[in-house]
């Protein structure tokens, strides 16, 4: 009751007083009021808590960042795309090339070459869970051999798996 008490209405000077809203010093300070016939909080009035002092200045907080970037192009994410697509691809060829050399067996044995039989035989006969051309390879370091020719009968230190 005591704001009633000293608050004061004044009515704007401008145009026809029909239906605009008047000006009344609440402590001091002049508020927007309805017009006659209006509730308040409908159409473009505030609700009572939210009234503003008339020429209170309007603050809007200045932006933190800087100003926006535009958004990346389709040929850059497409690029982009196709970069860690390649990059998987390599890494899985790299990653299938370290694990064929890991799947020859370690432990190694001597057999005679038969009649007919190729390295490549040998190698499917000795190591059928690993890679043939792998295996071959191996037994050619093991041996000091050249190329794959071997003759019936020689001896081969081979690697085995069990």
């Amino acid at each position: 009751m005591a704001a009633l008490a000293t608050s004061t209405t004044v009515e704007i000077e401008t145009g026809s007083r029909a239906g605009k809203p008047r000006l009344t010093l609440v402590h001091g300070l002049p508020v927007r009021v309805p017009a006659p016939g209006r509730s308040v909080g409908k159409g473009r009035l505030r609700p009572p808590t939210r009234r503003r002092p008339v020429g209170a200045p309007h603050v809007v907080a200045a932006p933190d960042c800087g100003p926006r970037r535009a958004p990346m192009s389709l040929l850059v994410v497409l690029g982009l795309a196709a970069l860690v697509a390649a990059l998987v691809y390599g890494v899985g060829a790299l990653a299938n090339s370290v694990a064929v050399q890991s799947e020859v067996p370690s432990t190694t044995t001597v057999v005679r070459v038969a009649a007919g039989e190729s390295l490549s035989d040998v190698a499917a006969k000795m190591a059928p869970d690993s890679d043939t051309t792998a295996v071959v390879e191996r037994i050619r370091e093991l041996n000091g051999l050249d190329d794959a020719t071997v003759r019936p009968g020689q001896p081969l230190t081979v690697p085995v798996s069990r």
